[in-house]
Order: structure tokens, then sequence, then C-alpha cells
């Protein structure tokens, strides 16, 4: 029987950490270490994720988890897990591959993360920052064919009036954030060209002029 932690394995922090881990063993893949350190970036960009699972949280986690390996629970736990967790190990005992995780997530080096400059953002983190923003950016025409670029964006924002607090107010959120994140916009789209290629300064800016104006003329 499926139990409701089990959640916390296929769709939780510990599922996203294996997951990450198990990808750092494919051919060319990031190291490891800098994926455990983009991940500690986006749980401490957010104050509402650093709150509500701070680091040693995480690393309790994994050492319960470490501690039930072999017995009858960890036996019923999600199959599709259990083989992630196979995978990340790779010719580690996962007990104590989970332990070896659950050390580098407490020690300090995990959350002393480097800039953006130093460790550029990767495809799943700016999917999880930014994944409004790339969903209006890839959408947003490029004004061929003598159509109005701008009148394009303020369409495709109108499209989801009048329930605008939600999808709309998250775009107008990310949008401001990356503006804020990456000043010029040679840095901006020096970071996104590899992971989003749809996100560039002149569409962002193009969708922020038409939700500033979206809710001035409608709310």
């Amino acid at each position: 029987m499926t139990e409701p932690t089990d959640a916390v394995l296929t769709s939780g922090v510990l599922a996203r950490l294996v997951d990450l881990a198990a990808a750092s063993r494919n051919p060319g893949a990031a190291p490891l270490e800098d994926e455990l350190q983009r991940f500690a970036r986006l749980m401490q960009d957010s104050h509402t994720i650093a709150w509500v699972m701070p680091f040693d949280a995480v690393a309790s986690l994994l050492e319960a988890l470490a501690d039930e390996y072999g017995t009858e629970r960890f036996a019923a736990r999600p199959t599709a897990f259990r083989d992630r967790l196979a995978r990340a190990a790779g010719d580690e005992h996962a007990d104590a591959f989970l332990r070896t995780l659950a050390a580098l997530v407490r020690d300090p080096w995990f959350g002393d993360f480097p800039g953006y400059d130093e460790l550029p953002l990767s495809q799943w983190e700016a999917l999880a920052r930014f994944d409004v923003v790339n969903e209006f950016a890839s959408q947003l025409p490029t004004g061929e064919y003598g159509s109005d670029p701008e009148a394009e964006a303020r369409d495709l924002v109108a499209m989801d009036h009048p329930d605008c607090h939600g999808r709309i107010a998250d775009l107008a959120g990310q949008l401001q954030r990356v503006l804020y994140m990456f000043r010029s916009s040679a840095e901006l789209d020096a970071a996104f060209a590899p992971v989003m290629p749809s996100v560039t300064t002149a569409r962002l800016r193009l969708l922020l002029d038409a939700v500033h104006a979206h809710f001035a003329e409608q709310h």
C-alpha cells in the first residue's frame, strides 16, 4: 500500500535530489556538486521554500530513508523511486549514497552557492524558476509579416482575462525577477540562450509592457 509520505519520494524534495544525482551520471552531464548548488540556490532564492524546507530538514529526510533501507517498509516504497535511487547510487550501496548526500546537504558548502556568472542557469533550474515566462515568451510571435509585436504581446496577455490574478500575476513577478537578476541585455540573453532560447530581453520587455498596460486598462 502506498503511504502518504511516498509523495515526497515521487514528486517532492527527495525525488528532485535523486533525479539530479541520477542525471549527473549521464555522459556529458553537469557534475553532481554543481547540480546540488543549483538546487540550494533555488531553495534559498525563495523565502517561502527556505522557511518550509530548510537544509537540515532535507538532510534529515535523507538520513531517515537511509535508516529505512533494507527493511520491509523500504521495499514497499514506490518502485519508480527505488529504481531511480539505484541509478543515482551507481556502484555505491543506496543507504551509503543517501548518507553521503545528506552530509553534502549539511555541509556549509552546499548553501554557499556561487552567482550566475560563475555557475550558469541549467535548463531544469530555469524551468523551475521561470516556467510561466518561458510559456509566454515561447508563444509570443516575433513580428513577422508586418505584424505589430506590441499588439501581439497584448493579445497574448489578454487571453487570460478576466482571471488575471493567477498566471498573469505570476508572469509579472517572474518577468521582474529575470530583469532584476540580469541587468544588461547581453547578460540576460547569454544566460538564457542555452536553456530557454525564447526568453530574450526584447520579448520580456514586450511582455512586461503588455502586462502593465492590461492591468492599467482592465483592472
